[in-house]
């Protein structure tokens, strides 16, 4: 089902909810949503309880790097007793060949694979097009797996058997652990509601469970003004 707090059309207008899920869309190209802590864990736990109704005994999670293997160890901690892989794709002359499993032992990514007779389901932030789940499923076909995410476009093909959210309109989201990575994504939402001074966005962005500070932020701003994306007029910070 659509999201309803998502608004019908790209207008940059702040979504309406609790301080801790505050969520913004940028106007411009496709619109981008900020996921707070709180909201990530809320589909996480979603999901879990999905995968859990339908296996109820321990499971291997085979994450995709590097978003996905996160996902999966959220859902490793709400599914006991559970397997978490991540999974990569191989690279030989310009080509995709294939995949390689790894399981983390002491801080070290090692060979793996999922114990026979056990349930795998592959899992991915977000399902958009279903291109890269589609490669991930065709590789473990021998383990006839199953697909989870947070949340999936309707039109994704394959459609993942678990999903926190289902929308018409899948929006780029900004997850928690990317908020600095996709900074770019990050400053559209929190400045689609007007300019703000970098002592705001780091208070927006403490709203959303981010505890990172002016002193990191400002070169980051900086960067973003210095390839045209925003101009810092007085104190503001405003979206070009």
């Amino acid at each position: 089902m659509p999201d309803p707090r998502l608004p019908a059309d790209s207008a940059p207008v702040p979504v309406p909810g609790p301080v801790c899920d505050l969520v913004f869309s940028a106007a411009d190209g496709r619109r981008a949503r900020m996921v707070s802590w709180r909201a990530y864990q809320v589909m996480a736990a979603d999901v879990a309880a999905q995968i859990r109704a339908q296996h109820p005994g321990p499971l291997t999670l085979v994450g995709v790097l590097q978003g996905g293997w996160i996902t999966a160890q959220s859902l490793a901690d709400l599914l006991p007793g559970s397997l978490v892989l991540a999974a990569a794709a191989r690279h030989h002359g310009g080509r995709t060949d294939g995949i390689s499993l790894f399981a983390a032992t002491d801080g070290l990514l090692t060979p793996a694979a999922p114990p026979a007779g056990q349930p795998v389901v592959v899992v991915d932030e977000v399902v958009d097009s279903g291109r890269t789940a589609r490669y991930y499923l065709s590789q473990l076909a021998p383990y006839s797996p199953q697909l989870a995410c947070l949340a999936t476009s309707d039109r994704a093909d394959p459609a993942p058997q678990f999903a926190a959210r289902t929308m018409s309109d899948l929006p780029a989201l900004v997850l928690p652990w990317r908020v600095l990575r996709d900074f770019d994504q990050t400053a559209a939402c929190l400045l689609a509601a007007g300019p703000l001074t970098t002592k705001q966005i780091d208070e927006r962005l403490r709203e959303l469970g981010h505890d990172l500070g002016p002193d990191l932020l400002e070169p980051h701003l900086a960067e973003l003004a210095r390839r045209g994306r925003l101009h810092h007029r007085g104190f503001h910070w405003h979206r070009l």
